[in-house]
């Protein structure tokens, strides 16, 4: 079933979870976009703009933190970029605020927690345009 919600990406090299990720983004009303690379997200950008983005910061081809602030200059301010990463080390921690993300989750996250922080951070999104 085709979900016509908002577009989430979903960007994590592990198929496991991008696969939980998305089933639990879809049974919340989300459309999820699964993507396994960095470039694989921003080549989907080009037509389909997401609502919001998932990101892990250790891919295959870059690294989540460099995406993120890539994400960041193309998406612009209002667009939720969240960091999902098992990498919890002060370094992480500390560039987030430098590359753009809007909120850090430490692997394993509870995914009605995701949803609900994701679905405040939309509505946030939307009444400040």
């Amino acid at each position: 079933m085709v979900q016509d919600g908002p577009l989430i990406y979903v960007i994590d090299d592990n198929p496991h979870v991008t696969r939980g990720l998305g089933k639990v983004l879809e049974s919340a009303g989300f459309k999820p976009v699964l993507c396994h690379r960095g470039s694989e997200a921003l080549q989907k950008i080009k037509s389909q703009i997401p609502a919001a983005a998932i990101v892990d910061i250790h891919l295959p081809d870059i690294s989540g933190l460099a995406l993120t602030t890539t994400l960041r200059n193309l998406l612009g301010d209002s667009v939720p970029i969240i960091i999902l990463s098992g990498d919890t080390s002060i370094a992480t921690i500390n560039a987030l605020p430098h590359v753009g993300a809007t909120y850090f989750f430490a692997k394993p996250v509870r995914g009605e927690y995701l949803v609900e922080r994701v679905k405040e951070w939309l509505a946030e999104a939307e009444s400040a345009v």
